[in-house]
């Protein structure tokens, strides 16, 4: 037996929950702002539509929903600010390339600016600094992040765009990412006992999320399912979740993210400030308060 006790039931509970609208519909790419709202996108893969959304993580208050790009689909979130959030649009439908930027502010998901020709590189203080493509070589330029009006053109001199990079800071102190586990990792051999009472450390398939916080531990591992016939045989995984009080040797919060997955999926929760966020089955978000 592990020096784990089994798991008796949750003891920790679900604050606040987020799920997608529409049969078809998913969540998308997240984003965490440093103001401690959660941006996401909702997306419809049937009929390739995209709305973004806004959530409060602290009261798991919805701050706005169904916000629409005159793009509907070939966008990307890329930053969260503790104001705004930046979104890319592609140079053609199909290609990866980005230009164009949309500004949302983030606590109303009103537009407050575009940029229809550039491509966001990083954000320093109240200056954003951007690239344009130009005949066979990339122009320089700061835009103002409230405003979107172009401050200084820079030209093809990288020079100094390098040294501003360096001053820019996307870190948020307050979110907490998980860290992958291998059986080549020395931590592997203690968490596998963890796991010991309830999983088969054999059927485990690729790494093991994990992350301390406080007496707490939280993990996800993926394993093989060998209760069902039909996804054995085509070597389908489940994706679990596990949050453990290392003082009291319990397992106080359990669940499956993924009832089946044809493959790993890593970092599937992160922590802000005390909340535990994850995405359960490509629909759902919740927030679980860890104080």
């Amino acid at each position: 037996m592990s020096i784990f006790s089994i798991f008796k039931g949750n003891k920790l509970k679900v604050s606040w929950r987020f799920e997608a609208t529409g049969a078809n519909s998913i969540v998308w790419k997240l984003l965490i702002s440093p103001s401690g709202i959660l941006v996401g996108e909702e997306r419809d893969v049937e009929t390739k539509t995209a709305t973004l959304f806004a959530v409060e993580v602290a009261t798991g208050k919805t701050l706005w929903r169904g916000i629409k790009l005159d793009e509907q689909w070939w966008f990307n979130s890329e930053l969260a600010t503790p104001e705004r959030i930046y979104i890319h649009r592609f140079g053609k439908p199909d290609m990866p390339e980005p230009k164009g930027i949309i500004v949302l502010d983030i606590r109303t998901g009103a537009t407050c600016w575009e940029q229809p020709d550039v491509a966001m590189l990083f954000e320093v203080g109240e200056k954003m600094y951007v690239q344009r493509e130009g005949f066979g070589r990339k122009e320089f330029f700061s835009v103002d992040s409230k405003t979107g009006e172009i401050l200084e053109a820079f030209g093809s001199d990288r020079t100094e765009i390098l040294q501003l990079r360096q001053l820019a800071n996307p870190n948020d102190s307050d979110s907490h990412y998980s860290l992958a586990i291998t059986p080549e990792d020395e931590l592997f051999g203690p968490i596998g006992t963890i796991l010991k009472d309830s999983l088969n450390v054999t059927d485990l398939r690729g790494s093991i999320d994990y992350l301390e916080f406080g007496d707490m531990i939280a993990f996800s591992y993926h394993e093989r399912i060998t209760d069902d016939a039909r996804a054995a045989l085509g070597g389908l995984l489940r994706n679990e979740l596990r949050i453990l009080d290392r003082n009291a040797g319990d397992i106080i919060y359990s669940d499956t993210v993924a009832t089946e997955t044809p493959y790993p999926v890593p970092e599937s929760f992160f922590i802000t400030s005390d909340t535990l966020i994850y995405v359960k089955e490509k629909r759902e978000i919740i927030g679980i308060r860890l104080t």
